[in-house]
């Protein structure tokens, strides 16, 4: 099957299942869950293809229950509780990488499962699950990666950062500070929930952290010189690939919803 088609394909599925996962936080919880599982296998190829150690189940352990003590704080002493046995395990295992292992272990808990936990406290500020607003984040990191792409198709010359992804241009990364901006104005007077200017504001910011976590995600695959985190999603790669701006965004989104938006409006 033609890529282009292949892709066209994938996103049409991934867009559809994710929006309609958003309307409820159980489906969104659960699907974002799978993500964070996978994504844990997926960043193991990385890291071995490095010589580091993974520890795979035992991370995937720790990262259920980093994800279920955002939702439910009661389980955050099991969660401390569980990292303590994992330290105390350390000691008797022969390896002599226990400082790569417990970096690996720990990078992917506040990579991967810290920021997808947090999809749900976005949704659910003013104690009521708001799932426009969500709709349109998604909407907004989505926009933010097509238009620096479409702009940088028709008129990028100067390279953003060349050593980790030379497709990124400069005049990409501004058109679509601009255009993803724009996009917010437009969720804004189509009832997504939040005024026109705190849709620009976010729209500008997706842009600066979408872009950051692309790079990121860019920086992992080419230190292990490989092409795509997997090949789960036919024409797009792995979910890495796939959600490398959404686990940057998300934490952002937190921060602006729960610390700087309640500063600007007091």
């Amino acid at each position: 099957m033609n890529n282009l088609i292949q892709r066209i394909l994938t996103g049409s599925v991934y867009v559809s299942l994710m929006l309609l996962a958003t309307t409820k936080p159980l489906y969104i919880g659960v699907l974002l869950l799978i993500v964070a599982i996978v994504g844990t296998f997926e960043l193991k190829k990385i890291v071995l293809e490095q010589n580091i150690n993974f520890d795979l189940y035992p991370t995937i352990a720790l990262g259920v229950l980093v994800y279920a003590s955002v939702l439910h704080s009661e389980v955050r002493g099991l969660f401390f509780l569980a990292v303590l046995i994992y330290f105390i395990s350390q000691l008797y295992r022969p390896t002599k990488n226990s400082v790569h292992l417990l970096g690996s272990t720990f990078i992917s808990l506040i990579y991967i499962y810290l920021p997808l936990a947090l999809i749900i406290p976005i949704g659910l500020q003013n104690g009521s699950y708001e799932y426009k607003t969500l709709f349109g984040l998604l909407i907004l990191i989505w926009a933010s990666d097509s238009w620096a792409y479409i702009v940088g198709r028709l008129v990028g010359k100067r390279k953003l950062f060349e050593r980790l992804s030379p497709n990124k241009t400069w005049e990409g990364f501004w058109g679509s500070v601009v255009l993803t901006s724009a996009t917010g104005y437009v969720l804004s007077i189509n009832g997504f929930g939040l005024d026109s200017l705190e849709w620009i504001i976010l729209g500008g910011i997706t842009v600066f952290i979408a872009t950051a976590g692309d790079l990121f995600q860019s920086m992992l695959k080419r230190n292990s010189n490989i092409k795509d985190s997997g090949n789960i999603l036919p024409g797009h790669g792995g979910i890495l690939d796939r959600f490398d701006s959404t686990l940057f965004c998300l934490p952002a989104y937190y921060i602006y919803f729960y610390h700087i938006s309640p500063l600007l409006n007091s």
